[in-house]
């Protein structure tokens, strides 16, 4: 028994130097159970500054991102709390934050800036992108997420209009640095937060 121990032990150090790279590294850059579709498309918006802004964001960086819309007096405000809470605990570890709006009709670029700054974002690690709805939309559909007016529902604005809410994404997603989506996470659970974070630290040590 101690021998074979032994080699199992040794067996598992090989592996770890053929590769460079330990088992649970690479299971954090595998894919969660069905996601291996799942890679974020191209696309053509422009960040909170008026820059462009298209899928290369994603490229060589470990990103966070959601999807949001400012008027959302729903889930948005707790998920942005949660990126925010993100954002400071991996403060030095290159991990990156995106949020994307799926009302840019009214999420234009000034009302993102002014957005980002009620929410804490810092701008060199966390962006907003705003541009054609039928872009954004497209981005959440390719996915797995549907988005779409909920008439039922209607959310009262400052200047005393309304709009329908709209139903979109209520989760966290884990990017890797191919586009390829590797986790959800629920901003609601602590220990869907702790996990997130930890995978995410720990891909971007590994980038």
């Amino acid at each position: 028994m101690l021998v074979v121990s032994g080699v199992l032990v040794v067996a598992s150090g090989v592996g770890v130097f053929l590769t460079g790279e330990s088992p649970a590294v690479r299971d954090a850059r595998t894919p969660d159970p069905n996601l291996e579709p799942y890679r974020v498309p191209d696309f053509s918006l422009v960040n909170q500054y008026e820059e462009p802004a298209d899928a290369s964001i994603f490229d060589g960086k470990i990103t966070v991102l959601d999807f949001i819309f400012t008027n959302c007096p729903f889930i948005c405000p707790g998920m942005n709390q949660r990126m925010r809470m993100l954002q400071d605990d991996l403060t030095g570890s290159g991990v990156r934050f995106l949020s994307m709006t799926i009302d840019p009709e009214r999420d234009t670029p000034q009302r993102l800036r002014e957005y980002a700054r009620a929410v804490g974002a810092d701008p060199g690690r966390w962006s907003f992108l705003t541009g054609e709805q039928d872009a954004s939309w497209a981005i959440a559909h390719a996915l797995g997420f549907d988005v779409s007016p909920d008439e039922s529902t209607p959310i009262e604005l400052k200047d005393g209009g309304t709009m329908a809410n709209l139903n979109h994404p209520s989760k966290l997603i884990l990017v890797g640095p191919d586009r390829q989506v590797l986790g959800l996470y629920s901003w609601q659970h602590e220990a869907d937060m702790a996990a997130l974070e930890e995978r995410a630290r720990l891909l971007a040590r590994h980038n």
